[in-house]
C-alpha cells in the first residue's frame, strides 16, 4: 500500500474535518456527514501514512449559462491548517482529483472560488481563467440580515 494516496472522506475523518466547516459549531459535524452522504458532490481526503492531510469537496449542479452539468470546487484546503507553499504536490494532487472527478461526472466545465494566490496559481497553471464573479450573501435562520 502506498504511503500517500487520495480517498474518498469516511465517517473516521469527521473531526479532522471539522477546521474546514463553515456555519454554527454545534451543527458542523452533521454537514460533513450530510455531505459525505449527498450523490451531489464528492469529498476527497488526501492521507499519508494514516494521517488525512488536505481536503476537496466538489459539487456538481445543472446549469443553464453553461448548457449542461457543472462542478464547483467548494473547498480545497490542507488539513490542519498549514498553508500551502508554491507548487505544493499536495495541492497539485487534489486538484488533480477535482479534474479527473469533474470528467468522470461529465461536467461541461468547473470552477473554483479562490482568494489564496498560491491555489490561483496552481488553477492558473491548469488553465483556469477569471470567470464571472459571483456575490455572497450568509443568510441567518430568521432570514436575510
Amino acid at each position: 500500500a502506498s504511503a500517500e494516496h487520495v480517498r474518498r472522506a469516511r465517517r473516521s475523518d469527521v473531526d479532522v474535518l471539522l477546521p474546514l466547516v463553515g456555519g454554527p459549531k454545534a451543527g458542523r459535524a452533521r454537514a460533513v456527514r450530510r455531505i459525505q452522504k449527498s450523490l451531489e458532490s464528492d469529498l476527497y481526503v488526501l492521507e499519508r501514512h494514516g494521517q488525512v492531510c488536505g481536503a476537496v469537496h466538489v459539487v456538481y449542479r445543472r446549469s443553464l449559462a453553461a448548457g449542461g452539468l457543472v462542478a464547483t470546487v467548494d473547498c480545497l484546503a490542507p488539513v490542519p491548517g498549514e498553508p500551502w507553499t508554491a507548487a505544493s504536490p499536495d495541492l497539485q494532487l487534489l486538484v488533480e482529483t477535482a479534474l479527473r472527478r469533474a470528467q468522470r461526472r461529465g461536467c461541461v466545465a468547473i470552477d473554483a472560488p479562490a482568494s489564496d494566490p498560491v491555489l490561483i496559481a496552481e488553477l492558473d497553471a491548469r488553465g483556469f481563467a477569471q470567470g464571472r464573479t459571483h456575490l455572497h450573501l450568509t443568510i441567518e435562520k430568521e432570514g436575510c440580515p
